[in-house]
């Protein structure tokens, strides 16, 4: 292992290229700034397959029962979500001095969000909306991150918008992207930052610590690394009051003769309460073989055409702790568990309805961790932490009811943000 010092200069390094990272990249390459980007997995081809998937996807546990999952490559976890778009509750941001409705209003008239035809829609999607519509539930379709002209056959993995293409957008205009680049901490000077230390793998046996100047940093690294890289830069009490992490569940059965074809996960939902969202769970072809065999239900491997399913999500709210050791641990209520069974109860009703047999239940799972920075406490309006210079703009920052479908509120951060960083350097 080599310990080296390098100097660079920069307007902004932004650690990590999902969703936030590549926005601002994006919009800080588009003037000009230069931009040092430092992602921790690889450059790898996005493709719906098993070894794709298995590469880049990294499991955190966030309690004894559950755990949440993320993608390591360019582009984040935009590479396996289900490209709901929530839009960003511009009046909750307000509230905090956030403004983001240019921000939405640019989005809006650049990226593909529509809600899917009836034509893109496979017969489990399809069957579900009937049996949920029969049982009275007020089941609409969801915005999708989905470009309706790249499925005119229907179902097509590559037509949902992902980070990546930011990214690439971004070195285009001149960007630097480091990959396999793991930062550890922000580098401090009177009580400014300065830059960033980072480990580079050169190879399985060696790396290489490089230290990055700029006049601005941004930790955009996803909520389960940025308040790691916090702690170790001096912020200790990043994570005092907990996170959420959105406990959900998924019921999955069969329907003989169904003759199913390819779905967008989430295309449609309900509300079951206040607190619960349960929704069109049916997975493409190729996750769905993945689901089967890492549940060992083999023999259904090839049943995909017959199957349908329901899953739901419960918005919880701050509690447990994030160890300076980077551990992630929330035991959960009883009324957390009590609001998962009802979701499966009413998922297995809808499924019943729907003709299903052979129901199964699968573990309970986390989704979006977030709640762990908090506006107007650990930073200020402009996402800047008590460390000048120092931005944070991540899921890290959203409240509590921003959990579900984050993504579109997200790039609408990043915009916000982008905008005040190229007013600044």
């Amino acid at each position: 292992m080599n310990n080296t010092s390098h100097t660079n200069e920069y307007d902004v390094i932004v650690v990590g290229s999902g969703t936030c990272g590549a926005t601002i990249a994006r919009e800080l390459s588009k003037q000009s700034k230069k931009v040092l980007l430092l992602e921790r997995g690889q450059d790898n081809e996005l493709k719906e397959s098993f070894l794709s998937a298995a590469s880049i996807a990294n499991a955190v546990p966030v309690s004894d029962k559950l755990a949440t999952m993320r993608a390591i490559t360019t582009g984040g976890s935009t590479a396996l979500y289900f490209a709901v778009a929530e839009p960003p509750l511009l009046d909750t941001f307000k509230s905090l001095g956030v403004d983001l409705g240019d921000a939405y209003e640019s989005i809006k008239a650049e990226l593909p969000l529509a809600t899917l035809p009836d034509e893109v829609l496979g017969e489990q999607t399809k069957r579900l909306r009937e049996s949920a519509i029969e049982l009275g539930y007020d089941w609409k379709k969801k915005l999708m991150l989905i470009d309706p002209e790249k499925c005119t056959d229907g179902y097509n993995y590559d037509a949902r918008w992902k980070a990546k293409s930011f990214v690439s957008e971004a070195v285009d205009n001149g960007i630097d992207l480091v990959t396999r680049a793991t930062v550890e901490k922000v580098i401090v000077e009177n009580n400014k930052a300065v830059g960033v230390e980072y480990r580079t793998r050169k190879n399985f046996m060696n790396s290489e610590v490089i230290r990055a100047y700029a006049a601005k940093t941004v930790l955009a690294a996803g909520s389960l690394a940025t308040p790691m890289i916090m702690k170790n830069s001096g912020l200790k009490n990043t994570g005092n009051d907990g996170f959420y992490c959105c406990p959900n569940f998924a019921v999955l059965g069969f329907v003989p003769g169904l003759n199913g074809s390819n779905n967008f996960v989430g295309s449609m939902s309900a509300e079951l309460d206040d607190s619960t969202v349960i929704g069109d769970a049916n997975l493409s072809r190729t996750f769905f073989r993945m689901v089967m065999l890492a549940e060992f239900k083999w023999s259904k491997l090839f049943s995909y055409s017959n199957s349908i399913a329901v899953g739901g999500s419960i918005r919880d709210g701050l509690g447990g702790e994030v160890s300076d050791e980077g551990r992630y641990y929330k035991k959960l209520s009883p009324e957390i568990f009590q609001k998962l069974r009802k979701g499966e109860e009413a998922g297995i009703k809808l499924l019943e309805n729907a003709g299903a047999k052979q129901i199964m239940r699968f573990g309970y799972a986390s989704a979006n961790v977030g709640g762990l920075v908090r506006i107007n406490e650990h930073v200020d309006e402009s996402l800047q932490s008590e460390i000048i210079n120092l931005h944070i703009c991540d899921g890290s920052v959203l409240p509590e009811n921003c959990s579900l479908s984050p993504t579109l509120t997200l790039i609408c951060l990043a915009k916000y943000l982008s905008e005040i960083l190229i007013a600044s350097t």
